[in-house]
């Protein structure tokens, strides 16, 4: 969930999330995980068919503009610190909603940032209407990033069977840069706080394209099983 941010570095965070440059560190990264949203729209979600859609640990709500067309309610919910949010969470992280009041949840990387990932969860199937769809993308294979905690990295299998336990059946997996292309993105974060401006000009774009080249070595099924982010479609069962 978010830590502070100011209304700059919200608007700054979702920029960075959907239009990033060749210079900046996530670029393949945020370009792959923006398109896989966009899949899940296209695939899962009809328009005007959602009243209510909760991102829950909103953050920026980076996500916000391309669901909007698709959504009549888009709410954002977070800790009090994040001015962005539309509703503030409660001191144990449940959301102030009643059951079965939303048809979609979203969940972008946060996961692995939430004390109790199973409360979180049950949470979400509460608050889902049945049949409802809940959205989550979290970590695999990445560095620590506390926002302002970082606890939990998932295994494909490990984030299916926690999900499927708390009341969810699984409809969709899509594995985000595949192991590769995520050992290649490990290294440059290990160099990266080392190198002066002036050199990481030239250092990122250059481990950038590495990086997308090193993915086309994988497939959709060996990106299930080894990401730096699995994103999963479930339904409320």
């Amino acid at each position: 969930m978010a830590a502070e941010r100011t209304p700059q570095s919200i608007s700054r965070e979702m920029h960075d999330r959907l239009h990033p440059t060749i210079f900046h560190p996530r670029y393949y990264h945020l370009s792959r995980l923006k398109k896989a949203v966009q899949f899940v729209i296209q695939k899962y979600i009809q328009k005007g068919s959602c009243d209510v859609m909760v991102d829950y640990g909103c953050g920026s709500m980076p996500y916000r503009s391309l669901f909007m067309p698709y959504v009549k309610n888009y709410l954002g919910a977070d800790i009090a610190l994040n001015q962005a949010a539309d509703i503030v969470l409660d001191e144990y992280g449940r959301l102030p909603l009643n059951a079965a009041s939303a048809d979609v949840i979203l969940s972008t990387q946060v996961l692995e940032h939430v004390t109790d990932p199973q409360l979180y969860l049950q949470e979400a199937s509460r608050v889902l209407k049945n049949q409802g769809l809940l959205i989550l993308s979290t970590h695999g294979i990445w560095m620590y990033h506390p926002d302002p905690v970082d606890y939990w990295r998932w295994t494909s299998a490990g984030l299916q069977k926690i999900i499927h336990e708390n009341g969810f059946e699984i409809l969709d997996i899509v594995g985000i840069q595949g192991l590769a292309s995520a050992g290649l993105q490990l290294i440059q974060d290990a160099f990266l706080f080392k190198l002066p401006s002036f050199v990481k000009c030239f250092f990122i774009p250059v481990m950038q394209l590495r990086i997308a080249l090193a993915d086309q070595l994988h497939s959709r099924n060996n990106r299930i099983k080894d990401a730096c982010v699995f994103m999963i479609v479930a339904k409320k069962s």
